[in-house]
Formats: structure tokens, C-alpha cells, sequence
């Protein structure tokens, strides 16, 4: 566990902590204003060169003279500007290199992984992987149904401890990219085409492929594994449970619903707390600020509730997230079956236009976990004003983001669901702040302990009190963004809607 927060991206190769930049920044600050007082001496000894002022008996080396102290200021400012440029220069330079480091140690991952993908497809053969993995999947199934544990899923209970290895994370990162190695091998395609052509297929298009192919086999058989639905939004009532009306006595003056007047959040640890969470029935929460004729919108988007891969009513499950990642590819438009994007982003945009929200409304979104995937891809929408993102513990390395619209991701780095979205592709908008949060020996009763949100929130904080200037950007411009007045709120409950014949349909929230 650390408190030091490390950053990269954000249009920099630099990789360092928080704190080596701010201290980077300083020294800057620091060399200008001493180069400043360097200008001012100058002046000062050329005024009285022009006056030309007597000298003390003793001449100009004589201590008293001024000509004299104005040479020694002169040359001790002129050390001092060196010296903090010297020592910006030699922290930007350390953190250049460890971006360099980070840069080659992410691609030998990236060869590995993919070779080792492509290897163990081409021992193990294609239709012999799927059954494999089908043979588990089942067994762990049914075990659950007789009430017992499986092997696999007894021994995967008991190494908590290596899910939250950040090795393990990078293997999770670097196995994302590489499923299409994994197929080629079975396929016996050669090393050398399975690699080139795999450098462009990476966890967004084995996504797409993956739905792609639930689409097909779901219309064949009526499976709704990892098949996506139409969906739709409640606004939750004070008292917690779903009104379906659209006014009433809790409506503004322009018949759009609220539930309360709202302070402007304060800082990063303040939006990350207004997540909603899993115990929650809203799972988005929608915040108006500025005047009637000019709003703004702050939409929070919660994180996973269902982590089965059948859809059902809830939207936030498994389903949505492998779309939401999905989304993230150029070739997931070309889907023939299936939804065309996830429900988490459809219900978003949904609670966001029931809120009062109009075309080109600038917003800013929120999310954790699966909802950070879909606050991303509502701003790589062109269509919507998106101004700036936060993530909090979601796969968001692939996003495409418009030139100029800032994402703040939060990671840890024992968390490997920032990781399922593989190593992604760099974007000088995205800002990633990463930190260590578990003790070293440390026994955890949750499965992915660094995911939790409360951990999340300390993180939050921790950014608040940086110094380091795009933090500092980051948080100001939010605050520009609401204005600091107070603002009005609604919560909204999404749900999937399936077919009264649908197998196990959940009931609606």
C-alpha cells in the first residue's frame, strides 16, 4: 500500500509520481522567478554604468562598492537559475526514462503474451479449447446447482492472493489482447501473420467478434448469453422504490422530474462518492447545474451488479460490460446481430434525456467499474458535448476519444478489471492515475479487494490534495463546469426489457 499516486498519459511519455512532477513544476517556477531577479540586477548595473557613480577608494573590489554587490547578485541568481533548471531537467529526464521503461516493458508483454496465445492454440487445436472451456464452465455450473464447489473454483477461491498480484494483472491485461493469437494458433495459422495481423485485433474486436458470434448462436437457439436488449428507465421516488410517472409533485417548474436541490461537488473524492453502488436500486444518478437556459449535466453511473453472462433485467451485468468494451472498436458497427452498444450506455443516455437534458447539453460523465466503459463511450460519441470524463476502476484503455476531451482513469494497480480492457492504444487526452492499495501479506475477504470502492474514494482524495499541475487542471476545470452553485438532482432506475417468454426473465427494479 502506497500513498504516492503515479501518472502517465495526459499527452506526456513520462511515467512518475504525482509528486516528481509537482516538484518538476516548481523548480520551473522557481527558475523563472529567479531569472526574473537575474534581469532586475542586470538593469540595476547597467543604470549605474550609465550614472557613472563613483567608486570607493578601495575600487570596484572593494566589498562596500555597489557596482560590486550588483556583479556578486548577478552571478550567485545566474548559479541559481542553473541549478533549478539543472535539477527540473534531471526529474523530467528520470521520468522520461521510466515512461521508456514502462513503454518496452508493456511491449515485451504484449510479444509474449501473444506468442505464448498462438502456441498454446496450436497444441492444444481449436475445437479442443472450446470444449475444454465448455467442460469447465459446465462443471462449475452444475456444481453450484448440487450446492457444492467445483476443483477449479475451490482453487481459484484460494488464490485470492494471486488475482491481486500486479503480475497477474498485467497477464489479465496482456490475455485480453490476446485472444485472436489464441484462435489463430488452433487454426494453424503461421506465427508471423497470426502476430502482424493480431497487433490490430486486440481486446475491443475479440469483443465485438465474441458478441458476434452469441448474436448467431442466441437467434439459432434462443440463448441470451451475452445477447443485449432494448431498455428503460424509472425515476426513482424519495423513498426509494420506482414512480412511473413523468410529473407530479416532485417535478421543476418545466415539468422535468428531480428529487432534491444538490450541492456542486468539491473535488474528485466528491464525485467518486456520488456513485451510486450496488446496494443501490438507481444505478444513475443525473445532476443539473447553471441556469435553465444554459445547463449542465454531471451524469454518475454505477458499477457491476449481475456478474452472470445470461441477460436479464439488470442492466448493469456482464452482458453490458463486453459490449461496453466492444464499443471501443471500429468494427463493432458492423455487427449483424445483437444490440449496437451497451446497456449501461443506452440507459445513460436514456435517464439523461428524461432528466431534461438536450442535444448538445454539455456533460460531464462518472463512472465505476462498467460504468467507467460507459462514461467513455459516451464521449467518444461526436454527436453528444461531452467535456471531460472520469473513470474509477474501469477498462477504458481502448477508449477513442475526441482531440480535446479530457478522461481521468483511476486504477489501482492490484485491480485487473481496468485491466480486461487490454493495453489499449495511448491518447494524449487520457490522464491514468495509478496507485498501490493492498498491504503486502495482507489476507482480504473480497475476491478483487483493490476494486472496492471505498478504496477508490481514498485514491479520490489523495488526487484532491496533489499539486501536480494537470491534477490541479483536471479539478479546476470541473469546478468551472458546475460553477460552485448549487444544482438539482434525479436518480434513475435502468432495466432490461425481455420478453414475458424469456427463460428466467428477473422482474423489473
Amino acid at each position: 500500500m502506497d500513498d504516492s499516486l503515479t501518472l502517465s498519459g495526459g499527452g506526456s511519455t513520462s511515467v512518475a509520481t504525482d509528486e516528481l512532477f509537482a516538484d518538476a513544476s516548481r523548480l520551473g517556477a522557481t527558475e523563472s522567478v529567479v531569472a526574473e531577479w537575474r534581469e532586475r540586477a542586470r538593469v540595476i548595473s547597467s543604470g549605474l554604468l550609465q550614472l557613472d557613480l563613483a567608486e570607493p577608494s578601495a575600487g570596484s573590489y572593494d566589498l562596500s562598492s555597489p557596482t560590486w554587490g550588483i556583479a556578486n547578485a548577478r552571478a550567485r541568481l545566474h548559479e541559481a537559475t542553473e541549478s533549478a533548471g539543472r535539477l527540473r531537467h534531471a526529474l523530467i529526464e528520470s521520468a522520461e526514462r521510466y515512461g521508456v521503461t514502462e513503454g518496452v516493458v508493456e511491449a515485451l508483454w504484449r510479444v509474449a503474451g501473444s506468442s505464448l496465445a498462438w502456441f498454446l492454440g496450436g497444441v492444444a487445436t481449436l475445437p479442443s479449447t472450446v470444449i475444454a472451456g465448455g467442460v469447465l464452465a459446465g462443471s462449475i455450473a452444475g456444481a453450484r446447482a448440487l450446492g457444492v464447489h467445483a476443483p477449479l473454483e475451490t482453487w481459484l477461491a484460494a488464490q485470492k492472493g494471486m488475482l491481486s498480484d500486479p503480475a497477474f494483472v498485467r497477464a489479465v491485461r496482456t490475455a485480453a489482447d490476446s485472444a485472436d493469437e489464441l484462435v489463430a494458433g488452433g487454426l494453424h495459422v503461421p506465427h508471423g501473420l497470426a502476430l502482424g495481423a493480431g497487433a490490430e485485433i486486440r481486446a475491443p474486436e475479440a469483443a465485438s467478434l465474441l458478441l458476434g458470434g452469441a448474436g448467431l448462436f442466441g437467434a439459432a437457439f434462443g440463448s441470451r448469453v451475452l445477447v443485449d436488449g432494448p431498455v428503460g428507465v424509472k425515476r426513482e421516488r424519495r423513498d426509494g422504490r420506482a414512480d412511473q410517472r413523468t410529473g407530479g409533485p416532485t417535478a421543476r417548474a418545466d415539468g422535468q422530474p428531480l428529487d432534491a436541490p444538490v450541492s456542486a461537488p468539491s473535488g474528485i473524492a466528491d464525485l467518486v462518492d456520488r456513485i451510486p453502488t450496488s446496494a443501490a436500486d438507481a444505478q444513475i444518478r443525473v445532476e443539473r447545474y447553471g441556469e435553465e437556459a444554459d445547463p449542465r449535466w454531471v451524469v454518475y453511473i454505477g458499477g457491476t451488479v449481475d456478474f452472470t453472462t445470461t441477460a436479464g433485467a439488470e442492466t448493469n451485468d456482464m452482458t453490458s460490460n463486453v459490449h461496453g468494451i466492444a464499443d471501443d472498436s471500429a468494427i463493432d458497427a458492423l455487427r449483424l446481430t445483437g444490440a449496437d452498444s451497451a446497456a449501461v450506455d443506452r440507459a445513460t443516455r436514456l435517464a439523461l434525456t428524461e432528466a431534461g437534458a438536450k442535444p448538445g447539453d454539455p456533460i460531464v460523465p462518472i463512472g465505476y467499474s462498467g460504468g467507467g466503459a460507459a462514461a467513455a463511450g459516451l464521449a467518444a460519441d461526436r454527436e453528444l458535448n461531452v467535456v471531460a470524463v472520469v473513470s474509477v476502476g474501469g477498462p477504458v484503455a481502448s477508449a477513442e476519444l475526441p482531440e480535446g476531451t479530457p478522461l481521468l482513469s483511476i486504477e489501482h494497480e492490484e485491480d485487473l478489471v481496468p485491466a480486461t480492457g487490454g493495453w489499449g492504444r495511448p491518447s494524449p487526452d487520457r490522464l491514468t492515475v495509478s496507485r498501490s492499495v493492498l498491504e503486502a501479506g495482507a489476507d482480504y475477504d473480497a475476491a478483487v479487494p483493490a476494486h472496492a470502492l471505498f478504496r477508490y474514494r481514498e485514491t479520490a482524495a489523495l488526487i484532491d490534495a496533489s499539486d501536480e499541475e494537470r491534477l490541479v487542471a483536471f479539478r479546476q476545470q470541473i469546478g468551472e463546469f458546475t460553477g460552485g452553485g448549487p444544482g438539482e438532482m434525479s436518480r434513475w432506475i435502468a432495466t432490461r426489457e425481455l420478453s414475458p417468454s424469456t427463460p428466467d426473465a428477473a422482474p423489473g427494479r
